[in-house]
């Protein structure tokens, strides 16, 4: 795709490295061009994250599947929240440009049909009920540079572990943009007998308006968030040789403000980690 818009006097030759910096760029309009690497950088930033180092959050509401035989099994909903704080790398050490993203998230699962918490499951596949393994909220950081996105490394010494991260490609028609950032990652014990191998595939794609986006007066623009992924059984679900996928497909949107994420993972978060609700703020300052 070769399209580009007619927005300002800004070219993709001028910007290049500094895109990144953001405050540099001036008040024009950019002419975002979805064939420039610096540009779906940009993209990204804002429809992901934020270009303005001040805290944002975003919020995701899923429906997580069983996926056998090519047939669709619901499990629950599940509710998702992230705060992140962002800030370019250091030119000195990375001349290429980037940034780096602190942030946790807290993730919860719903009945389909009343709205309560789950904190056991019945297994419709196996009919055992198993209590559902939540992760707490942790600080992480993630680094973003080149297309790629660059996380801690799994400390899971039993395991091979490969994984594959990107940034792109991205669409403009009109006046909406489009990017995706995907992740995969494979663990494939080292010895078979003790572990089966375990896949992750998450399909991000963040979608906004183009003029926005384009705005350099705008750090962080309305974003909308549709999520995928496709994966194999967790552990603890305890689902044996029954083959198949553990599937899910959701929605949202980013907030400047806590109190603007919604009331029923609010509710969640306050009862299950009270802390990252009373100051969600604070976590990142690390």
């Amino acid at each position: 795709m070769k399209r580009r818009t007619a927005l300002g006097v800004v070219g993709a030759g001028v910007v290049g490295p500094a895109l990144m910096g953001f405050k540099s760029v001036g008040a024009a309009a950019l002419k975002l061009d979805p064939q420039n690497p610096d540009h779906v950088m940009l993209i990204h930033r804002k429809l992901a994250y934020s270009m303005a180092a001040d805290p944002a959050f975003m919020w995701l509401k899923a429906t997580r599947y069983g996926l056998v035989d090519s047939k669709l099994t619901p499990f629950w909903d599940m509710h998702v929240g992230q705060a992140f704080a962002t800030k370019d790398l250091p030119r000195e050490k990375y001349p290429e440009g980037g940034y780096e993203v602190t942030m946790w998230a807290g993730i919860f699962y719903t009945d389909i049909a009343t709205g309560k918490f789950l904190d056991h499951f019945h297994n419709p596949f196996t009919g055992k009920t198993v209590a559902i393994r939540y992760n707490p909220p942790r600080v992480v950081k993630r680094v973003y540079r080149n297309l790629v996105e660059e996380r801690e490394p799994l400390n899971r010494p039993e395991m091979n572990i490969t994984r594959t991260t990107g940034v792109g490609p991205a669409w403009i028609e009109n006046d909406m943009v489009w990017v995706r950032g995907d992740t995969a990652t494979r663990m494939e014990p080292r010895e078979p007998e003790k572990a089966r191998m375990s896949q992750v595939n998450d399909w991000s794609t963040y979608s906004g308006r183009l003029s926005e986006v384009a705005d350099p007066q705008n750090p962080n623009p309305r974003a909308n968030w549709i999520f995928n992924d496709i994966n194999t059984w967790p552990a603890w679900l305890e689902m044996g040789d029954q083959p198949g996928n553990y599937v899910s497909r959701g929605l949202g949107q980013n907030e400047l403000k806590f109190e603007n994420m919604p009331s029923a993972w609010r509710k969640m978060l306050a009862e299950q980690y009270p802390g990252y609700a009373k100051d969600p703020v604070a976590p990142l300052k690390t």
